[in-house]
């Protein structure tokens, strides 16, 4: 039982990188960026390669989250601002992250030649994101401009940097959570992404939309359930239990665990 409560931990712990992830780009973007899925394996091909150069570990997960992360920026800078300079929708700009997503997963299966490739298994570290927001001085202002670009200027908030900043970090946390699932199975797949792309929107709904307490909790919940579910009544029937789950809770609770309904902003 103590073990499995452990391995619950660890898979949510993976889950709750995910939903972080998701939320920071919710927060300040307002836009759920199918693009995510592979910024998740390219950290992790990243990390890979490095690996596979003889690059200490801890190193080499550093240059995955560091790929992942100019990854992210990248794609932001070019097609998701373009886009937004020019007033396009927010439908449009979700289509648009569909597309980044096809391009992306193309280069990692032609680099991976569609195979499945071992992964080595090692100890990675954890950070907290929640005490990064709340508290620093970056944080504050990272989440004055996730609540209004415009009323973060009149503050003397540079939101330019700080919408940069926060889809590196994203992507920093997408390669972590991707790193760590591919030392779990000690497999890498290009379409790895795709499944934890799923579960990172499930824990943000179980959390609540933009909530970072939210998708910390709804992550390790989700791994504990699953965990649970698979030694007492069966792995096949676990996401199923665990989505039903999540259904169940948004019955009582529409804005999940930790969100709140939003007024419109002026």
């Amino acid at each position: 039982m103590l073990q499995q409560t452990v391995n619950g931990i660890a898979l949510g712990a993976t889950y709750s990188l995910l939903g972080l992830g998701v939320t920071l780009i919710w927060g300040v973007l307002r836009v759920l960026n199918f693009a995510y899925s592979q910024f998740i394996v390219w950290g992790a091909f990243g990390t890979l390669i490095a690996i596979e150069n003889h690059v200490p570990t801890v190193l080499a997960v550093l240059i995955g989250m560091a790929v992942a992360g100019v990854v992210a920026v990248f794609v932001d800078m070019t097609v998701m601002a373009f886009m937004r300079r020019r007033g396009t929708s927010e439908f449009a700009l979700v289509v648009a992250t569909i597309g980044v997503y096809y391009v992306l997963a193309s280069v990692a299966q032609e680099r991976s030649k569609s195979q499945i490739e071992t992964f080595p298994i090692g100890g990675f570290p954890h950070g907290s994101i929640h005490l990064g927001l709340n508290r620093t001085r970056l944080g504050r202002a990272t989440r004055t401009v996730a609540y209004s670009a415009p009323t973060a200027e009149l503050l003397g908030v540079n939101s330019r940097a700080i919408f940069a900043l926060a889809v590196f970090v994203s992507g920093c946390l997408a390669a972590l959570a991707g790193i760590f699932n591919a030392a779990d199975s000690s497999t890498l797949s290009y379409s790895d992404g795709d499944q934890l792309l799923v579960v990172a929107f499930a824990v943000i709904v179980l959390g609540g939309m933009g909530s970072v307490k939210g998708a910390v909790i709804g992550g390790l919940a989700l791994g504990l359930v699953q965990v649970y579910t698979t030694l007492y009544v069966s792995g096949v029937f676990s996401s199923a239990i665990t989505y039903l789950l999540i259904v169940a809770v948004l019955i009582v609770k529409p804005n999940g665990l930790f969100g709140v309904r939003e007024e419109a902003r002026v």
